[in-house]
């Protein structure tokens, strides 16, 4: 995300190592307008590269705005010591979590409510709601303050039935 850009998205994919193929048909399900935020620490730099290009490619057609935390576009926090680093960095996106219980990270505990809207009370900057998140627990915790939600199974369950 450009420091400068004003509107966030709503809905975001959390594109790791984790989805493989599936991320391309998630990718294509997403609502236009939508987030993907990309991890993939552990690819060569290369193949890292070449991903991140066809997903732009793809991210143009469908208006859906790339953020890579490896560039520093975003960060992940989990308490208020990495929301400090994350502003010492002046990071212009925040994604915390885990606000709910999930499969990706089953031995997190998730955030309590009045801590989590504390959070992102005191950042300074959009803060997306993850960790077992979809559309319906979104609506749940909107109120706390959250920009909007990131989630990966939320994507890419019953990918079977789209085609690709």
């Amino acid at each position: 995300m450009k420091r400068r850009q004003t509107s966030v998205p709503t809905q975001w994919l959390v594109a790791d190592d984790r989805i493989d193929d599936a991320l391309w048909r998630a990718v294509r399900r997403l609502p236009r307008g939508s987030g993907v935020l990309v991890l993939y620490r552990e690819l060569p730099k290369r193949e890292r590269s070449r991903l991140l290009s066809k997903l732009r490619i793809l991210a143009g057609q469908r208006r859906l705005t790339i953020v890579d935390e490896q560039e520093g576009g975003a960060a992940r926090i989990h308490n208020l010591a990495e929301l400090r680093r994350a502003g010492m960095a002046n990071t212009p996106l925040l994604f915390l979590s885990p606000i709910y219980p999930t499969r990706s990270h089953h031995e997190w505990t998730a955030v309590p409510r009045l801590k989590a809207a504390g959070i992102v009370k005191l950042a300074r900057v959009p803060v997306i709601a993850l960790g077992g998140m979809d559309e319906r627990r979104f609506r749940r915790i909107e109120r706390l303050g959250f920009s909007g939600w990131a989630g990966i199974d939320a994507w890419i369950q019953n990918l079977n039935a789209v085609p690709t």
